[in-house]
């Protein structure tokens, strides 16, 4: 009996790094970086601080490894492509980037981590994922001529990713969020429905 609570306990502790990662979220979240402590992380993950190091030797090596979770392949709260036409994705990017900020206190620790520990701005100073996937669909919906031939995919790109990471440093800096996923759509739709008819300014 002795020998299964051993390995039990074993098991435990080998899985503890997703629980510790989960309860550093809600420690950055509720006290920031500088405030938040290893041991009050080690408390919100049910294990001791011996632990916690073991995994994350520093708080700052915790706090990269929360930002890198938040980045799937390299893109902020990336996942696959759910739409076949390039203009509705480009508007899902829109709709899932701030509904991510809105609803997950992963992506807005992250957000606020790249800053404090890296002194990065926008989304941790991780903007190229995004730009590329927006570029790409930008470039598909030309070739498909669902917007102007005289569109500049790359330009175009930083346009409606500097009109999303802009809202949603509004709404992080004011604490105004409610309207947050809408007004990201609209101004992406207004922008890609300018795209359509004249081209790029």
């Amino acid at each position: 009996m002795r020998a299964v609570e051993i390995s039990l306990s074993d098991n435990r502790e080998e899985n503890a790094a997703p629980e510790i990662l989960e309860a550093a979220v809600r420690a950055f979240e509720e006290s920031g970086y500088e405030r938040a402590s290893i041991q009050h992380i080690a408390e919100l993950a049910g294990t001791s601080k011996s632990l916690v190091t073991y995994y994350f030797p520093t708080k700052q090596t915790l706090a990269s490894a929360v930002i890198n979770l938040a980045y799937p392949g390299g893109v902020f709260m990336g996942s696959p492509r759910p739409a076949s036409d390039p203009i509705d994705a480009i508007v899902w990017v829109a709709k899932h980037v701030t509904t991510n900020v809105l609803y997950s206190p992963l992506a807005r620790v992250a957000i606020k981590l790249g800053e404090e520990v890296s002194g990065d701005k926008g989304f941790g100073g991780r903007l190229s994922g995004w730009y590329v996937r927006l570029t790409d669909y930008l470039e598909e919906a030309r070739q498909k001529r669902l917007i102007s031939p005289s569109v500049d995919p790359t330009v175009e790109a930083k346009f409606l990713l500097c009109g999303i990471v802009g809202l949603v440093a509004v709404a992080m800096e004011t604490g105004s969020r409610l309207s947050l996923i809408d007004d990201a759509v609209q101004i992406t739709r207004d922008r890609l429905a300018f795209l359509r008819t004249t081209g790029s300014s």
